[in-house]
């Protein structure tokens, strides 16, 4: 009786076992949320929503964007470090460090799974195009000189992406990154058109958010930050190797994660299915219509690249008064 009772409890044990895997192998059977730190209509709502569509594809199951921008991204980031790590809740983890560094929240890579980086936009240093100043070196030379004289948009908070691009470019060139005038706004689009209406002497933002300046004739770019030319229409601006010397990448990024915890099988099957998406001339395409950058870290790069941020943005914002 005594065995045969034993018997039944380990069977009934194993047939949960199985069934529980079985459930787990079959991820996803349910619709999947896609939590995006930003609004509606923006880059990063944008190159999610054009993750989602092929996610859905690929996996038959809908994948969901939810707009959490509140707080400048930290509710977004929050939320989705706070989900339950099962693979149905994930999200689009963008520049988040600076937030540290501001004493706003210690958003960091130990809360997150990365799957996989999938887009950064380097940072450039842009004039207007009756400016004095005709390259990167001549601009660099002034503010190593006399810094203070000079009245710098931000292209949205300082301290942020683009900022601690130019500001650590700037450190390394010898640049006291205190003396400049950093001016912060709204974003991008804010900075440029003081720019292009003489209220700044430059401004640091990203190519695409200044190409219908560019092409009006209103603003001149004078250097990317990155270690590859652009591709049209920004294909004759230097890179800060060929400009200044320097050979570095500094911008805004884009990854998809989870929660701390995410099951190793879920970060594998959506890091495969990912890099499938990345390869295919659908987002490719999208993605390049749009004018985002297109870059492929997987799983673990992914981590080290965050904790390189997180190194860097720390010591850059300490040197530049942020």
């Amino acid at each position: 009786m005594k065995k045969n009772v034993l018997a039944a409890v380990l069977s009934g044990l194993i047939a949960t076992l199985a069934v529980g895997s079985l459930a787990h192998a079959a991820w996803p059977d349910r619709p999947v949320t896609i939590i995006v730190p930003a609004g509606a209509g923006g880059g990063t709502d944008g190159t999610a929503r054009l993750l989602a569509k092929q996610l859905q594809d690929e996996f038959k199951q809908p994948f969901n964007v939810v707009n959490n921008g509140q707080g400048g991204g930290i509710v977004g980031h929050t939320a989705i470090a706070q989900a339950r790590p099962d693979g149905y809740t994930l999200g689009i983890v963008f520049n988040y460090y600076q937030w540290k560094s501001f004493g706003q929240a210690d958003i960091n890579s130990t809360l997150f799974t990365p799957v996989a980086l999938y887009n950064v936009d380097p940072a450039a240093l842009i004039v207007a195009e009756t400016s004095p100043i005709k390259t990167a070196k001549e601009a660099y030379e002034g503010l190593k000189l006399a810094g203070g004289k000079y009245k710098i948009g931000c292209g949205g908070a300082c301290g942020g992406s683009w900022h601690a691009a130019n500001a650590e470019l700037f450190i390394k060139y010898g640049i006291d990154a205190r003396k400049p005038v950093m001016v912060p706004s709204a974003g991008g689009a804010a900075s440029l058109q003081d720019l292009a209406s003489g209220g700044l002497d430059m401004v640091m933002a990203s190519l695409p958010e200044a190409k219908a300046l560019i092409e009006a004739g209103k603003l001149r770019p004078l250097m990317v930050i990155a270690s590859n030319r652009q591709g049209a229409p920004f294909g004759n601006v230097p890179t800060s190797k060929e400009a200044v010397g320097i050979d570095y990448e500094g911008g805004a990024f884009r990854l998809l994660a989870g929660p701390k915890g995410l099951p190793a099988d879920i970060v594998k099957t959506l890091e495969t299915t990912l890099k499938k998406i990345w390869d295919s001339a659908e987002f490719q395409d999208g993605m390049k219509n749009r004018n985002f950058g297109m870059k492929w870290l997987n799983s673990e790069d992914t981590l080290r690249f965050m904790q390189a941020h997180e190194k860097s943005l720390s010591g850059v914002n300490e040197l530049s008064g942020f």
